[in-house]
């Protein structure tokens, strides 16, 4: 089941929060929140479209 748009707002803005606090990994973050492949695609490309910087980081670190 797909998530409404306000509930992949909601949690990608908390995904946010944690990852500026100091967790270093934005798809371990995102993990925690044991959400479905596709509702969990749908979160992270929120995330990326709210911090592109993020998207930034993480795709240099992983290289």
């Amino acid at each position: 089941m797909i998530l409404a748009d306000y509930k992949v707002r909601i949690i990608a803005n908390a995904c946010i929060t944690r990852y500026t606090r100091g967790e270093t990994d934005i798809q371990e973050v995102l993990n925690s929140y044991k959400l479905s492949e596709e509702n969990g695609n749908l979160v992270l490309a929120q995330i990326y479209s709210f911090r592109a910087d993020i998207e930034q980081i993480e795709n240099t670190e992983s290289v």
